[in-house]
């Protein structure tokens, strides 16, 4: 799958308004709302949210995949988010959050799409053009063409 059949526009915020990672999560599920791939969006919230997210080094900052796997999707479904402040303490806040709802039957795209994420934000040079992203399409834009298929 790629960056665009998982990401849609409305669903990657460059200038996340949340003050904790939490609200940060919350932030990106309420943009997913009302997207056909989400039948059941207060169960996607209850998935993602029964699992902690850990920050994953990404050089000089940290990013973080939320997730859960739940039958409140009908295929991978993702959202994003780009945080100038960060989450955490310390040198390497989260600046990146990513959260994704993932049916069952998706695990291998959903860890090909993980690593290719992990892989991409784990390049300095990379990493940075996507937080400087100015637009939604600018941010999916850099995903295509940095790792073509995740």
């Amino acid at each position: 799958m790629t960056a665009a059949e998982i990401l849609q526009p409305a669903h990657v915020l460059t200038a996340l308004s949340a003050a904790t990672l939490p609200a940060a999560v919350d932030e990106i599920l309420a943009a997913m709302r009302g997207d056909s791939r989400v039948a059941d969006w207060d169960a996607l919230r209850a998935a993602v949210a029964a699992h902690e997210a850990p920050a994953i080094d990404a050089g000089e900052c940290s990013i973080c995949i939320a997730h859960g796997r739940t039958n409140a999707v009908t295929s991978l479904a993702m959202g994003a988010g780009i945080s100038a402040e960060g989450y955490g303490e310390g040198a390497k806040k989260i600046r990146l959050v990513f959260v994704a709802g993932i049916p069952a039957a998706f695990n291998n795209e959903y860890l090909r799409a993980v690593g290719s994420i992990a892989r991409l934000c784990g390049q300095p040079a990379f990493l940075e053009k996507l937080l400087s992203s100015k637009t939604p399409s600018d941010f999916i834009a850099l995903l295509e063409v940095g790792g073509a298929k995740l």
